[in-house]
């Protein structure tokens, strides 16, 4: 979303901002009004406010330039896992929120690239703008995680990819694979839990609740120590936070999770919510072959357990 370009005033008096909305249809006023306050719009040359009348004869000069975000998160070229024409994979980092909170964006997805700090919806129009420009809805995004989760994360790259992968998710054809470290010493090497996950009216928290919707995770202990326990979970239902709200049911939250993990003293703080998502197998969007797509998880957890 970088460029440059120009439109000639033809008619007198007319505001700025609705000068450019008129030629600008598939962006939002408000996202017109963000670039005018960035001084990315000229008129003549010269920075000028949303309400500046215009007169035959003026040039308006647009720049769209890249976000000046900074990369706490590394490239994005190395989070890639697999891309082809249908389908990119993502080792999505910790940390990195998925796109901007509310709705706005999705009427006017370039407004993404108007927030103070990097989001993934912003990185793809960025990255990748022939996703967008296809028509693909949600600039491609067809699953989230947690901004504090890590790992494989799936994005259509064109409007067909996106119907498959949206229908895949609701008739619980994709297989998803979670790894966490966890409290506590487990006494069996298998569990389940299925327990209706959502908020109860007027709150916001997410919790185990019969207010709401049905909820079904497996856990498998691969390894313990004398502090906790790394577990691999596989939601068969796709909640939100729903292994999170199932592990703390179990009474093994996630270590660093901000809603359910209470350390006491003594015990290690990870420096962030030690949960990834490890793999995922569905039916290729294009071919319809099945394939399936993992990443590592917890590269740097060595250091974080040496600090014990």
């Amino acid at each position: 979303m970088s460029g440059r370009r120009e439109f000639p005033v033809e008619e007198p008096c007319r505001r700025l901002d609705l000068f450019l909305a008129g030629r600008l249809a598939q962006l939002s006023r408000g996202y017109i009004k963000r670039l005018i306050e960035r001084g990315e719009v000229r008129v003549n040359g010269s920075a000028a406010a949303a309400d500046s009348k215009l007169k035959a004869g003026d040039r308006v000069e647009l720049s769209e330039a890249r976000p000046p975000w900074p990369e706490p998160y590394g490239k994005f070229s190395d989070w890639i896992i697999h891309e082809d024409s249908a389908l990119l994979v993502l080792d999505k980092p910790a940390g990195l929120l998925m796109h901007p909170l509310g709705t706005s964006w999705l009427a006017c997805p370039e407004a993404a690239l108007c927030e103070p700090e990097p989001n993934l919806a912003g990185l793809l129009l960025r990255e990748r703008p022939a996703v967008a420009a296809a028509g693909t809805p949600r600039c491609g995004i067809v699953h989230r995680l947690d901004r504090s989760t890590s790992g494989v994360l799936l994005v259509a790259k064109t409007p067909a990819a996106y119907e498959a992968l949206v229908r895949a998710f609701k008739d619980r054809r994709v297989r998803k694979t979670y790894r966490a470290w966890v409290r506590g010493r487990w006494g069996t090497r298998e569990a389940s839990v299925e327990a209706p996950v959502g908020r109860k009216p007027g709150h916001r928290r997410v919790i185990a609740t019969p207010y709401g919707k049905e909820a079904f995770t497996t856990f498998s202990v691969l390894k313990e120590a004398s502090w906790g326990a790394l577990v691999e979970a596989r939601p068969l239902t796709g909640r939100t936070h729903q292994i999170r709200v199932h592990l703390s049911l179990l009474g093994h939250p996630v270590m660093g999770d901000p809603e359910f993990d209470h350390p006491g003293p003594g015990e290690p703080r990870p420096p962030r919510m030690m949960l990834h998502a490890y793999r995922v197998e569905l039916e290729h969007p294009a071919t319809g072959r099945t394939v399936s797509f993992w990443c590592h998880a917890f590269k740097n957890f060595r250091n974080f357990s040496s600090r014990r």
